[in-house]
């Protein structure tokens, strides 16, 4: 006969370490998962901003957890010029499209990190086409940064 004693005490020791990676129930969040369930073909979406009364960029919403973990320097590239960063992963199945998170008004808010499934000749250049169009519906559903950090509805 199993114990589910040992597993149950398991489970609860683990839960402070899940709910440090738990998603927030921000704007941002809503819009990430929103987002991910329109685009199929998004398998990773995440924003990196500034949060209010802070000087760290971090990740504020995403699917892959890792909320609040610091910008790296590719993340701060893309915020610092405005610039995309396009990148093959080591394994060569993925392909991310870092590019401008922005505002309504067009100013530069964080980055947004896109990540498509990605396979040897496909058209990196089409990719790129698709988050910016991607980037730009998020776009329109931020009227200023501070937005993002409002408890969703």
């Amino acid at each position: 006969m199993k114990r589910p004693a040992p597993m149950l005490l398991a489970a609860l020791l683990a839960l402070p370490l899940l709910a440090d990676d738990a998603a927030p129930k921000t704007y941002a969040q809503k819009l990430v998962t929103e987002t991910l369930a329109k685009h199929h073909e998004l398998i990773i979406l995440v924003m990196h901003v500034t949060p209010p009364n802070s000087s760290e960029n971090v990740i504020i919403a995403s699917n892959i957890g890792r909320f609040g973990k610091k910008a790296d320097e590719d993340d701060m590239r893309v915020i610092k010029t405005g610039k995309n960063n396009l990148e093959v992963n080591e394994k060569g199945d993925h392909f991310e499209v870092e590019l401008p998170l922005l505002d309504a008004s067009g100013k530069i808010i964080g980055a947004l990190g896109t990540v498509y499934n990605y396979k040897n000749g496909d058209d990196k250049t089409q990719l790129e086409k698709v988050a910016i169009r991607i980037r730009d519906e998020i776009r329109k559903q931020i009227p200023i940064k501070d937005k993002l950090f409002e408890t969703a509805q």
